[in-house]
C-alpha cells in the first residue's frame, strides 16, 4: 500500500519550481532539487498553472533545433570550402 503523506509547499519552495520551470527543467530534476517525489512536482505544478511540457514535446523541439544546427555548422564549412577544384591557397 502506497504511503500519503502531506507536506505543504513553502514560498521558496514555489517559487524555485517556477523557476525550474521556466528554465525548462524535466520534471525528474525538479523532484531532485524539491527533494519532492516527480509526480507531487508535476501535480504542485499544474495547480500553480505551470505545468510541465509534454515529454513527446520536449524531445520533439530538441531534436529539431539540433537539426537547425547540425544544418548551419554544415553551411558553414560548406561555405569555408575552396571554390576551385585545383585547392591552391591564396597565401594565407
Amino acid at each position: 500500500m502506497t504511503r500519503v503523506t502531506r507536506r505543504s509547499w513553502t514560498q521558496d519552495q514555489i517559487n524555485l519550481l517556477c523557476a525550474l520551470i521556466d528554465k525548462g527543467v524535466s520534471p525528474v530534476r525538479a523532484s531532485v532539487a524539491l527533494g519532492r517525489p516527480k509526480l507531487a512536482v508535476q501535480n504542485k505544478a499544474r495547480q500553480l498553472g505551470k505545468p510541465f511540457p509534454d515529454v513527446r514535446e520536449v524531445k520533439a523541439a530538441r531534436l529539431a533545433r539540433e537539426a537547425r544546427e547540425l544544418e548551419a555548422i554544415a553551411r558553414r564549412e560548406h561555405a569555408r570550402m575552396p571554390r576551385t577544384a585545383s585547392g591552391s591557397s591564396h597565401g594565407h
